[in-house]
């Protein structure tokens, strides 16, 4: 609980900065401009989400609806983005305490289907590429280096580490992202941090930054779950399974969701 109270400290410090710092500085592109009318999302796009609330499996009740948030500005394409907040709507399909074997292992299936943005909404389909549980997501907001970053006392020029590996190496929240063997992968701002520019699938050749989150560009799976959690995500749902334990979803775990073909 330690790291979770740390995390909660920066978490609320880097909040309080947002509201003093006049004209936050950005690493996107500065020709892009916020979402005025939201259109069904090019495949490739990611979704770096929070949940809200606790899904355990057993307990919670196939057909729930429940919400998440994205965390960060989301590009959509080279001119255009998403500010944070954004509503994806998911539910619940599938529900099973198990048995405690493998036979019948504990099952939490969910599926999102639905993005809305100031007022307007469009139907979606995506998977999960990673998912981190709330402590792992607070590590990210911590120096890499310690309690501070070579006694840099401001948030806003420490060098953190993503979940999945790739470190931040931030000045005046601007900086690289930096992955093995010491290549730039991506770059963070006041805003969030991001892939390189990839070419989105069906966007005719438009070179867009993923939004990453918490995630490295390489994050897969699950990171901070109980021990024999899998998840697998394919066809517009995302499984978690454990032959041994509840799998649960808590409040403040994160997502790393990309939009697939097929709507």
């Amino acid at each position: 609980m330690g790291r979770v109270r740390t995390f909660c400290r920066a978490a609320c410090a880097v909040g309080m900065l947002s509201f003093v710092t006049s004209a936050p500085v950005t690493a996107t592109t500065p020709r892009s401009e916020a979402v005025s009318e939201l259109r069904p999302l090019e495949a490739g796009v990611t979704l770096p989400v929070q949940v809200g609330r606790m899904l355990r499996a057993g307990k919670v009740k196939p057909g729930t609806v429940f919400e998440v948030r994205t965390t960060q500005r989301v590009p959509i394409s080279e001119k255009a983005y998403l500010k944070d907040g954004a509503v994806v709507r998911g539910e619940v399909v599938a529900s099973d305490a198990g048995d405690g074997t493998a036979a019948q292992p504990s099952k939490l299936t969910v599926r999102f289907s639905q993005l809305g943005y100031r007022g307007m909404t469009v139907p979606l389909e995506v998977r999960a590429i990673a998912m981190a549980n709330l402590r792992a997501v607070g590590d990210t907001f911590l120096p890499a280096t310690g309690s501070t970053d070579r006694g840099n006392p401001s948030e806003a020029s420490w060098t953190t580490m993503q979940v999945g590996g790739d470190e931040v190496a931030r000045s005046g929240w601007v900086g690289e992202v930096v992955g093995s063997g010491m290549r730039t992968v991506g770059s963070a701002d006041f805003y969030g941090v991001y892939s390189l520019p990839v070419k989105l699938q069906g966007a005719d050749g438009a070179m867009v930054s993923r939004a990453m989150g918490v995630f490295s560009t390489t994050a897969k799976g699950l990171y901070g779950y109980d021990e024999g959690d899998q998840l697998e995500s394919a066809g517009g749902l995302i499984t978690i399974t454990n032959p041994e334990r509840s799998v649960v979803i808590r409040g403040g775990d994160n997502l790393l969701l990309e939009v697939i073909e097929g709507r």
